[in-house]
């Protein structure tokens, strides 16, 4: 059986159902923008607070969007991952977002100087070379070029002021996605 899910895409019903709530993160307050160099062994160097909270959790690197790349503590990603995996794979969205997402995942650690090697498919993904943006996301630390953020900051600032206060309504409930989203297209 399929039934469309709330975000649009549809889902096995019977996997959906069947499966077990999807718990908390168990890695938060992942905070800050640290510029870093990415070397020409393809490694990058975690800034001491994610190295803190991260030394001892798997990581998992993955494509992210707008051409960055996430790395997340296994524990925080596997839910993620189940979520995707409810995907149906007989529709369209469901089988792009599942071949996009898990076959392009990869199972990463740090060494003893905090460092992360980025696979060669990873590095031309997100077009790193030279310097980067590590970017704390909560549960997970965005990485990109740091040409691409600073094009993006300017936008991003514009668009903050603007929506900040929809989006903290929306947060805290007090306004309705269905709200939210007629707002941003009128």
């Amino acid at each position: 059986m399929i039934s469309e899910g709330s975000s649009g895409a549809v889902l096995n019903a019977a996997t959906s159902e069947d499966s077990a709530p999807v718990s908390q993160p168990l890695v938060t307050k992942l905070i800050g923008s640290y510029e870093k160099n990415i070397d020409n062994k393809s490694r990058i160097g975690l800034p001491q607070p994610f190295r803190d909270k991260l030394a001892d959790h798997p990581l998992i690197m993955v494509r992210w969007l707008n051409r960055s790349i996430a790395i997340f503590p296994e524990c925080n990603w596997l839910p993620i991952a189940e979520a995707i995996a409810r995907l149906d794979y007989y529709t369209e969205i469901g089988l792009t977002v599942r071949r996009q997402i898990f076959s392009h995942a990869k199972e990463v650690s740090m060494d003893k100087e905090g460092r992360i090697v980025v696979p060669n498919d990873m590095a031309d993904y997100g077009r790193l070379d030279g310097k980067i943006m590590m970017m704390g996301d909560w549960d997970k630390i965005l990485v990109c070029s740091s040409v691409y953020y600073r094009d993006e900051l300017a936008e991003d600032e514009v668009t903050m002021t603007q929506r900040f206060p929809s989006v903290m309504q929306l947060a805290k409930g007090q306004k309705s996605l269905e709200s939210f989203e007629a707002e941003l297209k009128g």
